[in-house]
């Protein structure tokens, strides 16, 4: 026969029991809730993240570069008998000028991520179907540069798609053409 202090001990477990279950669940609740918040800050404050942000400018960046600084057969000749550049060098310059400055304005904190997922549009550009997007401000307010989902298993960039009408790409010409003449 069970004495009266078993079961208050077993009613108190299956109490603790169905607390922690609740709890367990309230937890994940919210966190599957906030899972973008979170993304999206986990992002800004990695640096692997903005490495990966960084190396995809420079490869939307390179076919750019190789079209716009080339030179002429004459400049190529002068070039060489003055000791200058060579056009390869210079290509190479720019592509390095393009990490500088997306490495500087993460942290100047002008490029940030953040969560769009329910948002339809932000500065007249459409966000529907993305999650987050990398947002250019320059003290003008914020604008679209590159929106894109994350696969949160695989922790990796899924569809990416860029605004190449932000005006990101105008100081960077701007700042790429500025080290040139510079070098």
């Amino acid at each position: 026969m069970a004495t009266t202090g078993t079961r208050v001990r077993k009613r108190v477990w299956r109490k603790v029991v169905v607390g922690l279950i609740v709890g367990a669940t309230a937890i994940g609740l919210l966190l599957f809730w906030k899972r973008f918040d979170i993304a999206a800050s986990y992002m800004e404050g990695n640096k692997k993240a903005q490495e990966a942000v960084i190396l995809q400018m420079v490869e939307y960046a390179r076919p750019v570069i190789k079209s716009e600084i080339t030179m002429t057969l004459f400049e190529k000749l002068f070039s060489a008998l003055a000791g200058n550049r060579s056009q390869k060098e210079r290509q190479a310059d720019a592509l390095k000028d393009v990490r500088v400055f997306c490495a500087s304005s993460f942290e100047k904190h002008q490029l940030k991520f953040r969560n769009v997922h329910n948002m339809g549009t932000m500065n007249k550009y459409d966000l529907h179907g993305f999650d987050f997007a990398l947002v250019w401000n320059r003290g003008t307010g914020d604008e679209v540069l590159m929106a894109f989902n994350v696969h949160f298993l695989k922790r990796e960039i899924g569809t990416v798609q860029l605004n190449e009408d932000c005006s990101f790409f105008t100081d960077l010409r701007l700042y790429v053409e500025k080290k040139g003449k510079e070098n």
